[in-house]
């Protein structure tokens, strides 16, 4: 199999992804990928209308969201996973997920919604039939950690998620957005 984008983000992922998901399938068919993966922020915004448009261009469709997590070491910062389906249980699982983290941040119908996170433990405990990405190069739950000089808190969390995950389903994600010590941080993740 030839060169699959995992980590992408449509229209839907404001400030971060400029192309509706009919421009990415398009472009994909174009430069010959099998296959590619809408991870739009926090939700499944362009899911249905990426599936949709893949079928006419014959490019697989993979199904994820890159969700934010709340860290559960205390005054940790959230961070992204990007989570993509398996199966059917996953998709479920991602639902689920979801929908959990949206839960609550709409306290007060008059005031701004809170940004949406969902705790650690539940992704543990929703792992199955998803495949877990360490998350970009930013944010990441890596490589975040990395550039804020945690090295040893981002192993521990690698080696947590690989234990919930396994070896099979767990990826850690490489990104090189031009950024300064690009290079040292792939190095060392």
């Amino acid at each position: 199999m030839g060169y699959v984008e995992l980590h992408c983000h449509s229209a839907y992922s404001f400030l971060d992804g400029a192309s509706t998901p009919a421009e990415l399938a398009a472009a994909a068919a174009d430069r010959g990928y099998p296959a590619l993966a809408i991870t739009d922020h926090d939700g499944l915004w362009g899911a249905m209308e990426f599936a949709h448009a893949c079928k006419g261009f014959g490019v697989r469709p993979i199904t994820g969201a890159e969700v934010t997590v709340e860290d559960p070491s205390p005054g940790g910062d959230p961070f992204h996973l990007t989570l993509l389906v398996e199966d059917d249980t996953g998709y479920r699982n991602l639902c689920r997920l979801i929908t959990e983290s949206h839960r609550g941040t709409r306290p007060k119908p008059d005031r701004e919604p809170l940004p949406p996170t969902v705790p650690l433990e539940e992704v543990e405990r929703r792992a199955e039939g998803l495949v877990c990405l360490s998350g970009c190069a930013r944010d990441g739950a890596l490589a975040g950690r990395w550039g804020r000089g945690e090295g040893n808190g981002a192993e521990a969390l690698g080696r947590r998620l690989l234990s919930v995950f396994g070896p099979d389903r767990f990826r850690v994600e490489l990104q090189r957005p031009l950024w300064r010590r690009d290079r040292a941080r792939n190095r060392w993740l």
